[in-house]
């Protein structure tokens, strides 16, 4: 038994992932192969082929349903954040075990030393106890380090130097650190500068929600919409039969809220368009995180470079609960 093939690390998980092998055997059986979690250990699933002597298997939809990107819980300080967007597996069939695979949510540039997994524009407002996420990808014999300068009354500096190997993320927040009117962080490549995020210190219209989704590489993005149009509690009443007649049993209710951005160029609503697209999206305010269903279906954006918004609506996930 031996693998004639497999995919290549760093590949994404949202396309197909193809072990083949060869039982070496001129005698056709049945073959049961696992794929294991070799972080955890852990078994994701396992197939059998019957009556083969050689075959295939696409690992990728076993590890579409256990490994899912998400916003981390709670955001405290900067540093480096679990999105879960890298997984490390293994398959085993017959006595024989695999190499060792990194797989990712992100589809990368097989040539780019690194990838920063942002759609938005690098200029960003945020107020001072709020956070972002920088989501980026890296090879494991590149260094990504990220010096953050909070700029106020004086000036502070941080270096933040994660692990090297795929998909990952670092939040950047001024909690904790007064007057700080400008954070700008300068991503460095093996120790040279690559890129600059600024984020202002501004704060938000006391009807402003900042939303969270997943990109179009599966990696988080914040934005704070400035402006809500108003809220709608929806309700539904239930009843029962009884020997009194209809009786109400239960009220369902879901609270909604329509956001409006604000003026933006064409790039920036596009990045923001990704939102309908997104598996899963937050509702942000500090550091806590509230699960929100989108309930916008398009988004109208004008082919021109001028400067437009985009409107989302979004409900509570969860019936009963009232967004912010």
């Amino acid at each position: 038994m031996k693998f004639t093939s497999i995919p290549e690390a760093y590949s994404s998980f949202r396309e197909p992932l193809i072990y083949a092998f060869d039982t070496e055997s001129t005698t056709p059986h049945d073959v049961e192969l696992k794929i294991i979690n070799r972080t955890t250990g852990e078994e994701i699933g396992r197939k059998r082929l019957y009556n083969v002597t050689t075959g295939e298997i696409d690992i990728a939809p076993y590890l579409r349903s256990v490994a899912r990107p998400t916003l981390p819980a709670t955001i405290a300080e900067c540093g480096e954040v679990e999105t879960n967007a890298t997984i490390k597996v293994v398959v085993e069939a017959e006595g024989k075990t695999s190499s060792s695979r990194n797989f990712i949510a992100a589809s990368i540039d097989r040539d780019a030393l690194y990838m920063l997994l942002t759609s938005q524009q690098l200029h960003r407002t945020m107020e001072r106890d709020e956070f972002d996420i920088i989501p980026y990808f890296t090879w494991p014999d590149i260094v990504v380090s990220f010096d953050v300068e909070f700029i106020g009354y004086g000036t502070e500096r941080i270096t933040i130097t994660p692990p090297s190997g795929g998909q990952r993320a670092v939040a950047v927040t001024a909690r904790g650190r007064e007057g700080v009117d400008t954070i700008r962080v300068t991503i460095k490549v093996d120790g040279k500068a690559d890129a600059v995020i600024e984020y202002e210190m501004k704060q938000n219209l006391r009807s402003a929600r900042r939303v969270a989704w997943l990109n179009k590489q599966l990696a988080p993005e914040l934005y704070p919409f400035p402006l809500r149009k108003g809220v709608l509690v929806e309700a539904t009443r239930h009843h029962m039969a009884s020997i009194w007649g209809r009786e109400a049993a239960a009220v369902e209710s879901r609270s909604e809220l329509k956001l409006l951005s604000a003026y933006e160029p064409e790039k920036q609503l596009k990045a923001l368009a990704e939102i309908l697209s997104s598996p899963r999206v937050w509702l942000v305010e500090g550091g806590d995180i509230q699960g929100v269903e989108l309930t916008t279906d398009r988004v109208m954006l004008s082919p021109s470079e001028e400067m437009g918004i985009i409107e989302v609506d979004i409900r509570a996930a969860e019936e009963g609960v009232l967004l912010w």
